[in-house]
């Protein structure tokens, strides 16, 4: 599995950029919303798709997320986001991506009075979207958000089956929505983590800054990835453009620090 770092890279970013993604030597992880999928043809997919084969360049996908509720009580809400999650693992056919990171929808303050009933639901939602990426050789990893503990992650996972479906850990969600203990989420989801988001805060918004620049402790993950062995997918988050040569900076000093 190639760790990269992988790039997040919106599809209509990328489909306007694609020279600057070659002559900067990146890899991205390609994100796809609604509009894009409702936007772009078929014709359009496979033009960056086969660039990017061309040039030798692996990427990973990312999942639309916003709105998206695979397992909402609202079968029509259910239906459209489970559509979405589906469209998107159609395109692995032609851009062979790594993984698929998807968020799972999962709110507790909304959720928690019908847990078990929610993830009976999404484990029958993401079981479909899990075949349908394992067919188009592909992986669906669910990625933290709003959990403030790692255990809803960790029954999904077990539920549907760890050869079906990773964990992609986001640190800095991690930091921002859980008061549980850093060790205490990877000792309950180290197996299962096949990738990490990687960017930085200063606790208290999603501010995706250059790793260094928040207040966000990297070496407990960094020591446990090379105390367990791991080779996880390192995708970097930042949101401006300026900060990607930065951020490659300080995860290579990471890497180098800890031999990962």
């Amino acid at each position: 599995m190639n760790q990269g770092p992988f790039i997040n890279a919106p599809f209509d970013m990328l489909y306007e950029r694609l020279d600057q993604l070659y002559e900067k030597d990146l890899m991205p992880e390609i994100y796809f919303d609604g509009n894009t999928l409702d936007t772009y043809t078929y014709k359009e997919y496979r033009t960056v798709a086969s660039g990017l084969k061309e040039q030798g360049v692996p990427c990973t996908f990312h999942a639309p997320f916003e709105d998206i509720r695979p397992a909402s009580f609202d079968n029509k809400i259910r239906k459209i986001s489970e559509k979405r999650l589906l469209d998107t693992c159609q395109l692995a056919e032609l851009f062979h991506p790594g993984t698929i990171v998807c968020h799972t929808g999962y709110w507790k303050w909304i959720h928690y009075e019908k847990l078990d009933a929610w993830l009976a639901r999404s484990v029958e939602s993401w079981m479909k979207i899990c075949e349908a990426a394992q067919k188009n050789g592909t992986r669906i990893l669910l990625e933290n958000v709003f959990d403030d503990s790692p255990g809803v992650l960790e029954r999904l996972v077990k539920e549907i089956g760890p050869d079906k479906v990773g964990i992609c850990l986001d640190i800095g969600h991690l930091t921002i929505f859980t008061q549980c203990p850093f060790q205490d989420w990877l000792e309950s989801l180290g197996p299962y983590i096949k990738e990490l988001h990687l960017h930085d805060n200063h606790g208290v918004f999603d501010e995706h800054l250059v790793m260094g620049r928040g207040t966000i402790d990297f070496n407990p993950l960094f020591q446990y990835i090379k105390d367990h062995g791991m080779r996880p997918i390192y995708t970097l988050e930042q949101h401006r453009e300026e900060d990607i040569e930065p951020n490659l900076r300080a995860l290579h000093n990471f890497r180098e620090t800890f031999g990962v």
